[in-house]
Order: structure tokens, then sequence, then C-alpha cells
């Protein structure tokens, strides 16, 4: 029985539970959905982004005479920084091609340079052998 008991006290609580839930949700759209709140946010934001304009004007005047730089002169040099790694980086792919072809090139040199030594000594060799049957 006491099993029983526990399931439909934790069912009652349960219930309760969503009920509380349920109204308290209900409370938090209806404060929230008011016209007058959502006017009101509107003209402080308004106000806010004017004076943050104003503000970033005036940081902007100071820093030509203080010699500082701006917001914006920080986020120039950003994506300047970031354009010039990858052209290194671009640069660095094109270094290593072409390093790899100077060694290709080297071995394939290198192997027609034996060959050319070993045509030389046969040429030599044939010729040492018809004078010396002259």
């Amino acid at each position: 029985m006491s099993i029983n008991h526990t399931e439909a006290l934790l069912q009652a609580i349960k219930k309760l539970g969503t009920k509380v839930e349920r109204e308290l949700n209900e409370s938090i759209q209806n404060s929230i959905n008011k016209e007058e709140i959502f006017k009101n946010l509107i003209t402080r934001s308004e106000v806010t982004a004017a004076s943050m304009k104003k503000l970033q004007g005036a940081i902007d005047t100071l820093s030509i005479p203080l010699n500082f730089p701006t917001k914006t002169d920080v986020a120039n040099a950003a994506k300047l920084t970031v354009q010039a790694e990858e052209k290194m980086d671009m640069i660095d792919e094109k270094v290593m091609a072409l390093a790899q072809s100077v060694q290709e090139i080297k071995k394939a040199l290198g192997s027609h340079a034996d060959l050319k030594h070993s045509l030389d000594q046969e040429l030599e060799s044939s010729s040492s052998s018809e004078s010396a049957g002259k």
C-alpha cells in the first residue's frame, strides 16, 4: 500500500508542478506582451545607439591628434594580417612545389649524366680497341 501511496503523492506533485509552471509562463507572457514595454525598449535602444554613434565619432576625432588606433583601424589591421598570412601560405606552397620540381629535374639530369658518362666510356673503349687493331 505504501508504494501506491507514494505513486499517488508523486503524481499529485507532478500535476501541481505542471500547473505552477503553466501559470508562471502565462504570467511572463502577459507581462512581456505589453506594447508599452516594447515602445520603451525601442526608445531606449534608439537613444543608446545615437549615444554610441556620437561617442564613436568623438573617439575617431580624438584619435587623430592623440595618435592612437580606433576600433576600425584595429579591424583593418587584423584583416590585412589575415590576408598576408593567406598570401604567405600560398607562396610557401609554391616554393615547396618548385623545390620538388628542382629535385625531380636534378634526378632526371643525374640519370642522363650517368647515361652520357656510360656512352662516353663505351665510345672511348671502342675507339681505343679500333686504334689498337690498326
